[in-house]
């Protein structure tokens, strides 16, 4: 082995690594920008989050064919790996083996297996992109940067295994080692060259290897200047991915703290580490966006497209900083009081996030339905970025859209977004012997009513069957009538957390007063907002769907049915707030499954994929341009052919009954809330 050799190849891979870890110090000191944020508990969730998620890819299979691709690519370049290894050590001393692993006949038919498995998922992934021209992966023509980007990276990994089973190739018919005897590409190849003069084997096998090592620290150094750097900070930002309920992921702001100056996100600054981080662990791969009905209904937000601006926004403020943002890092010093070089690097660092990097219609596109946080396979946050952008447009600029304006007030003045007079929220129920909190608190539990039964004639008829499904049951509960406000879910999603806790404040004084241990409400958003925000002012109760309590009446036999008459078939609408948010997607469908002479057709977009109806994250009070969301729902509930669309959520029920009209399908088709459907077949 000559000197010279090992110098080269040290010199070609040290370059590599260095490059590759300036890339990832790079990327992490731009995490910087952002506020601190503790992402360090609960470590063995974390990991348990990194096992299933990154090794386990669960989200990634849950999408079966680039699924599998990518369970080719990922376990067969990782396993490759240790074929890599032994290469190039045996490159560098002849004869070299691994005790007990690489002096075994079956690690060579191992290498030439996940090699071949590995190779067939890079070709897989380049037809998929430039063949099948999936949507989602959004191909360019060839010839431009991005896809000649893509194309150098796959040429590069196929050299890269190529080149290893080559040179083994070499190997075996210049030695006819019996340690290739099992491996089948292998022998493939020293049979293929076989021929040749064992001058040019030799040369074979020497060239292999520089080949492998030239493209692997090739490979490296591209890392660098990337930006496809999601192999190392997918994982990363899994293990770093919130633990709280999605629920729960709006952080209160502190009204009372006068040192605080800044309402929600107008910078990048205002946002944390782990929001910088995610832009560096997006894949691209376009799940998100395949699963937005903001985007699929053609409006300006693509999840996707907002995560990349958000990076290239990151990067560009990185580009400007340079020296400065390692030495604030250094001493610890926060961005605001960064050297800034220029005038140039000046503006830059003064964009604002609306409208420098996103326009105001991308943030208020968005239905917090969350399918973009569930689809995606390395835990991106989409929706509290968002929040936080509207909290700084509402709440400092008051810059949102005029619609919301009376919805606020309505809010302000009446405690509910209908604008109906506030102490006339428990008439709905006066002629239907409820009990009030004020006048018997002993109770089981309290039925929190929502805004929607309180003040919508449709909604009031789901609550009324309600009501007769918990007396039938002999349920003993009261509600609070005049004295419930409105949850809070539509002020906090639309960015006015002020009025938002305003509105949980009185909530929680007026339930606490009582005692109230636990809850059920008829409406999936107060149940997110009192199950999982209410806590965070002192709110701690048991909330429960009105579909969860049915589903338990119904196993506890205190809920008896009809003889089945004709039979109906039904589909089955999830609402965002109670699936995604709550992942509740069983306890609907098992009430379905006891309704006499009732059949359930899925529509294809269902449970965690289900489509939203386009009201959540308060867009139910703005006007929607273009596409309707619930017009594109209304047209997959008929193409099940079914009478009736069944839903859980006085939101989604009105734009189902609204996309219904609009269709023209009211003969066709109509929608009922599951509690009207199971209290119609009581005995």
């Amino acid at each position: 082995m000559s000197l010279l050799k090992i110098v080269i190849f040290a010199a070609l891979v040290a370059f590599g690594l260095f490059n590759m870890v300036q890339g990832i110090k790079e990327r992490m000191m731009a995490t910087y920008l952002g506020k601190k944020d503790n992402r360090s508990d609960n470590a063995g969730e974390r990991v348990r989050g990194l096992l299933v998620y990154v090794l386990g890819q669960k989200k990634i299979i849950s999408e079966p064919e680039g699924g599998i691709m990518h369970l080719m690519i990922f376990f067969g370049a990782n396993l490759f790996g240790l074929g890599i290894l032994q290469f190039i050590l045996a490159g560098l001393i002849p004869g070299f083996n691994i005790p007990y692993i690489t002096d075994n006949p079956l690690f060579y038919l191992f290498v030439d297996v996940i090699g071949l498995i590995a190779i067939i998922g890079i070709w897989y992934s380049g037809w998929r992109r430039w063949v099948q021209k999936v949507e989602r992966l959004e191909a360019e023509a060839f010839g431009t940067p991005a896809e000649n980007l893509i194309l150098g990276m796959i040429a590069g990994l196929f050299i890269m295994m190529g080149s290893v089973l080559a040179g083994n190739g070499f190997k075996y018919a210049l030695t006819q080692d019996p340690m290739y005897s099992l491996a089948p590409i292998t022998g493939f190849l020293g049979n293929l060259f076989s021929g040749m003069s064992a001058q040019a084997l030799a040369a074979g096998v020497e060239v292999s290897f520089w080949v492998h090592v030239i493209f692997l620290s090739g490979f490296m150094v591209f890392f660098r200047y990337s930006p496809h750097v999601h192999p190392v900070f997918a994982p990363l930002n899994v293990y770093f991915r919130t633990l709280k309920p999605r629920g729960g992921m709006i952080e209160p702001i502190d009204f009372e703290n006068e040192e605080i100056e800044q309402y929600g996100a107008a910078k990048l600054e205002h946002f944390t580490w782990k929001d910088i981080m995610e832009g560096f662990a997006c894949a691209e791969c376009g799940r998100c966006q395949a699963n937005c009905p903001a985007y699929l209904s053609g409006k300006h937000l693509s999840p996707k497209h907002f995560i990349h601006k958000l990076r290239m926004h990151v990067e560009e403020k990185v580009q400007v900083l340079g020296p400065a943002l390692k030495q604030a890092q250094l001493s610890n010093s926060p961005v605001a009081e960064m050297a800034i070089s220029s005038e140039s690097a000046e503006a830059v660092m003064e964009k604002t996030l609306v409208p420098d990097v996103f326009s105001e219609a991308e943030i208020w596109d968005c239905t917090n339905c969350a399918s973009c946080m569930e689809q995606c396979p390395v835990m991106n946050e989409h929706v509290p970025k968002i929040i936080q952008i509207r909290q700084n447009l509402v709440m400092m600029d008051s810059e949102f859209p005029a619609e919301a304006q009376l919805a606020f007030t309505n809010m302000e003045r009446n405690y509910n977004p209908w604008g109906v007079g506030w102490n006339n929220r428990g008439d709905w129920a006066s002629e239907l012997d409820v009990k009030v909190l004020a006048d018997d608190s002993n109770v089981d539990i309290v039925y929190f009513a929502g805004c929607a039964a309180a003040f919508d004639d449709r909604s009031q008829k789901v609550a009324t069957s309600f009501v007769k499904i918990l007396k039938a049951a002999n349920v003993n509960f009261a509600i609070l009538a005049s004295e419930e406000r409105c949850c809070g879910d539509s002020a906090r999603r639309l960015g006015n957390e002020y009025l938002a806790q305003s509105l949980i404040n009185e909530n929680v004084e007026a339930l606490n007063g009582y005692g109230v241990k636990k809850i059920v409400t008829t409406c999936p958003h107060c149940l997110t907002v009192l199950k999982d925000e209410y806590p965070q002012f002192g709110g701690n109760y048991e909330v429960i769907h009105h579909t969860q309590l049915i589903n338990q009446l119904i196993k506890e036999g205190k809920l008896r049915f009809k003889p089945a008459s004709a039979g109906m078939k039904i589909t089955y609408h999830d609402s965002c707030f109670l699936g995604r948010y709550q992942n509740e997607y069983e306890a609907p469908r098992q009430i379905i499954d006891k309704l006499p002479g009732i059949n359930l057709t899925e529509m294809v977009r269902n449970k965690t994929k289900g489509f939203c109806c386009g009201a959540g994250g308060g867009r139910m009070w703005l006007e929607e341009h273009g596409t309707r969301i619930n017009v594109m729902r209304t047209e997959q509930a008929l193409e099940t052919g079914s009478e009736v669309v069944a839903t859980n959520c006085p939101f989604c029920l009105t734009m189902m009954e609204d996309g219904i009209k609009d269709k023209g399908a009211a003969e066709a088709i109509k929608a009922f809330d599951l509690a009207e459907l199971v209290e119609r077949n009581l005995q």
